[in-house]
């Protein structure tokens, strides 16, 4: 209940927060609508609690959705993002930051070819490289270190019912605690059908974010991967395009000895979301000197497929 005294006479009303807040949707790793990951993108999320950045993520029900706010760190960050999937806060989503950047140009609030983002992981950079036909988004996250995976391999295979992992490379686990194993083609790769139950239980006992199978046999011959991604525990049964997991496969495919470098650098495509319906394609880049990866690149393009509002959640 707020009093009539409450503010001394002729001091100004508190500001009330608008009742709609300005939302986009946009497909990420996609060069045509209805293509790649769909995420959402609040481009002015001050004045919105946690509670209610869930609630709207939630709401939109799609694999990411970004809030972004004037940063605190001053002109080398000028943007805080966070994420967030319909079911919590994650510390970084790929496709979901892609889809950040294209709204920011599109509503003309970013017109540099490079952005900081203030994350909760550390600071991310991303550039934008446009010609006339298209416009690629790169991410550009710290290189990534790989560990073998030590937990129950067989466990998290029998839910997502995979037969063996392939022997191609070993297990390994990301930074951002997700799991890649090989598989030994494509038509085993999209034949699978995970138990989301199982495979939940199995990744949440294991301490993971995510399960990414991997094929090196592709629907493109110009490409040299498909994946597919699974976090049911997160409220992502499976992903359709996970931009965050493919800097860790650019760097296993190195270090399994099944990329060469063209003088100091490696680029491939990536495939991913075929089987749903949704095709997105990612482009991979890795710096190496002296047999060492100094830099890690992963882009796309998107396509903005919706601007309005959403109703501001209650307090």
């Amino acid at each position: 209940m707020v009093h009539p005294h409450a503010c001394e006479k002729g001091a100004p009303a508190p500001r009330a927060h608008p009742p709609v807040i300005p939302i986009f949707q946009v497909d990420a790793f996609a060069e045509r609508p209805f293509a790649g990951n769909p995420a959402a993108v609040v481009l002015d999320a001050r004045g919105l609690s946690d509670q209610q950045m869930q609630a709207i993520a939630a709401e939109m029900n799609l694999a990411g959705t970004a809030f972004l706010t004037p940063a605190r760190g001053g002109e080398g960050a000028p943007w805080h993002l966070r994420w967030f999937t319909p079911t919590r806060e994650v510390a970084y989503s790929g496709h979901t930051t892609v889809a950040a950047v294209h709204a920011l140009l599109e509503a003309g609030r970013h017109r540099g070819e490079h952005v900081v983002f203030e994350t909760m992981s550390g600071p991310l950079g991303a550039s934008v490289v446009a010609d006339k036909t298209r416009r690629l988004i790169w991410l550009e996250p710290r290189v990534p270190t790989l560990h073998p995976f030590t937990g129950q391999l067989a466990h998290v295979r029998e839910a997502v019912g995979l037969p063996a992992a392939a022997g191609w490379a070993a297990a390994v686990t990301t930074p951002d605690h997700d799991l890649v194993i090989p598989v030994a083609g494509l038509d085993l790769l999209r034949s699978l059908r995970p138990n989301m139950t199982a495979l939940g239980d199995a990744a949440t006992h294991a301490g993971l974010r995510g399960v990414c199978l991997v094929s090196r046999e592709t629907v493109e011959p110009g490409s040299t991967t498909h994946s597919r991604f699974f976090a049911p525990h997160y409220g992502i049964p499976e992903d359709i395009v996970t931009g965050s997991v493919h800097s860790s496969i650019g760097l296993w495919l190195l270090e399994a000895g099944l990329l060469r470098p063209a003088g100091t650098m490696v680029e491939f495509t990536a495939e991913q979301g075929d089987g749903l319906g949704r095709p997105g394609r990612l482009r991979v880049e890795l710096l190496v000197r002296d047999g060492v990866v100094g830099r890690v690149r992963v882009g796309g393009s998107a396509v903005t497929v919706m601007a309005g509002s959403i109703a501001r959640p209650p307090a």
